[in-house]
C-alpha cells in the first residue's frame, strides 16, 4: 500500500513515523512533488498541511497529480471542506510538538462516506479507530474542542486577574477545590461531571490551535475568545 503526506510539520512527521513501520509511505512538504510512473498506483493520499484559503485547490491539485484511491485530511478545516474534497476527514488530537505517541493513544476518528474503507489501515498501524457518518459531525467536533479548550484558557486567566485585585490565592479558589471535586465525583461514579484543571498563564494564546480554529465556526464563544485574547 503506496501512501503519500503532504506536509511535513508535526502531525505529518509523527504520522509518517508511525505508518512507515507497516507500509510504504513518504512525507513530503507542501509545494515539493514526488514523481511516479503512471502505472504507480498511489493508494492514500494525507493531507496534513494548514488551512488556507487556497487549502481546497491545493487538496485538488494533488488528487490531480497522484489520482490516490483514497484522500485522508488530518488538519483542522472549516465545516464541510472535506467533503468538498471528496475525502475521509480524521481529527487529530494530542500534546504538541511530540504527536506520535498521542495518536496511538487516542482514538483515531474517521468521517466520510469511505472511512470504514480506509479503516483497517490505520487498525494496521497500532489505532484505535471509530468511525462517523458525517464528515461535517467530526470536522465540527475537533473545532468545538479546541473551542472549548480555548475558552476555559480565557476563563482562569480571568479568574488568576480577580484573585490578585482581591488578594487571593488562585489555587485555594481554583484548583483544590476543583481538584476534589473531580476525585469525588469519580469516586461516585460520574466521571462526566469532572471539569478542566489549568494553570492561568497570563499570555496571549499562542500555536496553531484555539484562536486559528476560532476563525472556522462563528459563533458567540468564539467571538467573546478572540476579543479577550485581543484578538
Amino acid at each position: 500500500m503506496k501512501g503519500i503526506i503532504i506536509g511535513a510539520g508535526e502531525i505529518g512527521n509523527a504520522l509518517y513515523e508511525i505508518l512507515k513501520k507497516q507500509y510504504h509511505v513518504e512525507c513530503v512538504n507542501k509545494h515539493l512533488e514526488i514523481t511516479y510512473s503512471t502505472s504507480f498506483i498511489v493508494e492514500f493520499l494525507h493531507i496534513c498541511f494548514p488551512y488556507s484559503d487556497e487549502f481546497i485547490s491545493e487538496v485538488k491539485r494533488y488528487q490531480e497529480l497522484y489520482k490516490p484511491k483514497y484522500t485522508i485530511i488530518h488538519s483542522t478545516c472549516p465545516i464541510g471542506t472535506s467533503r468538498q474534497c471528496d475525502a475521509v476527514f480524521s481529527m487529530v488530537v494530542g500534546k504538541h510538538p511530540d504527536l506520535q505517541e498521542s495518536l496511538t493513544t487516542f482514538t483515531k476518528f474517521l468521517a466520510g462516506e469511505k472511512a470504514s474503507e480506509v479503516a483497517n489501515y490505520f487498525r494496521r498501524a497500532g489505532m484505535k479507530v471509530y468511525l462517523y457518518d458525517k464528515q461535517e459531525t467530526l470536522e465540527l467536533a475537533k473545532i468545538s474542542q479546541t473551542t472549548f479548550y480555548a475558552l476555559m484558557v480565557e476563563y482562569v486567566k480571568d479568574l488568576d486577574r480577580q484573585c490578585k485585585e482581591m488578594n487571593l490565592n488562585f489555587s485555594e479558589v481554583y484548583t483544590i477545590p476543583s481538584f476534589d471535586y473531580n476525585r469525588g465525583y469519580e469516586e461516585l461514579g460520574n466521571p462526566e461531571f469532572k471539569m478542566p484543571l489549568l494553570v492561568p498563564i497570563q499570555t496571549k494564546q499562542g500555536g496553531h490551535c484555539t484562536i486559528p480554529n476560532c476563525e472556522f465556526w462563528n459563533t458567540s464563544f468564539t467571538k467573546l475568545i478572540k476579543e479577550l485574547n485581543g484578538n
